[in-house]
């Protein structure tokens, strides 16, 4: 079943890209592995350098022959982005195993580059809580555009960034991928998702999805399928309807109240 953010954001091509998007990075996580034990080293370079490359160069190929597909190079960068119907799509590794939840996912080890820090500015969701500056006009103003920021404004305003995040190493290959939206909230890579969901994987089990994840579509929740509570009523006392007294629905205020509420 397809979620209501994947079919908003993809329409109804998303089951297609969906499975595209797993098949490429299965794909890349194949000739990692091939890379690596082709190299008969312990060092994992070969793997890595491999996966980096490849993961999006699978991607390309993939979509190459879908209507509505382009790519773009920013300038330092050595790989091609796809941008899909709108959706520039990014994909990261963010854990080497299920120790790490995609909740807590960065992005890379250090400090986001530049061209990533230009994509969450240009094309991420609108932060729930904006930053307050304290350094006064100056530093609130805008830091000057690199070349990476000026070479993405030839796509239109509306892109959106869509983020596939990914666990995997060079043994058990391909083991997690989510993808979804999110905020870059700090220069360590933090991020704050708006939106993540699981993608299937051929031959395992589906990854648990995270809380706020919106059913798909056509499935109501498990609170709307359940039978309405009925709640418990408090009858009046005999003694209050004989004497027609007005009935107590809260209980008298105290003047002593507010200062126990800290208030």
């Amino acid at each position: 079943m397809l979620s209501t953010w994947a079919l908003e954001t993809f329409g109804p091509r998303a089951e297609q890209i969906r499975q595209g998007v797993a098949e490429a990075l299965a794909l890349a996580l194949e000739n990692a592995q091939d890379a690596q034990k082709t190299a008969q080293t312990e060092l994992l370079h070969p793997f890595g350098f491999t996966l980096m490359s490849r993961k999006f160069e699978a991607l390309a190929s993939t979509f190459a022959d879908m209507p509505d597909v382009e790519t773009v190079k920013p300038p330092g960068s050595q790989h091609e982005l796809v941008v899909l119907g709108g959706n520039l799509l990014f994909p990261f590794r963010y854990a080497k195993d299920r120790s790490v939840s995609v909740v807590t996912a960065r992005i890379g080890d250090g400090r986001p580059s530049g061209l990533v820090q230009a994509l969450f500015t240009r094309f991420g969701p609108r932060p729930w809580a904006e930053q307050l500056t304290l350094g006064g006009v100056e530093a609130a103003l805008p830091e000057p555009a690199t070349p990476a920021d000026r070479a993405l404004t030839r796509l239109p305003e509306g892109t959106r960034l869509v983020l596939i995040a990914y666990a995997c190493n060079a043994r058990a290959g391909l083991l997690d991928v989510w993808w979804g939206e999110a905020e870059l909230l700090d220069r360590t890579g933090s991020l704050r998702w708006h939106h993540c969901e699981p993608i299937p994987l051929a031959g395992q089990a589906p990854a648990v999805e995270l809380p706020g994840v919106a059913a798909p579509v056509g499935e109501a929740s498990a609170f709307a399928r359940g039978a309405m509570p009925a709640p418990a009523l408090n009858p009046r006392p005999p003694y209050e309807r004989a004497n027609a007294l007005p009935p107590m629905s809260e209980a008298p205020y105290a003047p002593d109240a507010a200062a126990d509420e800290g208030r």
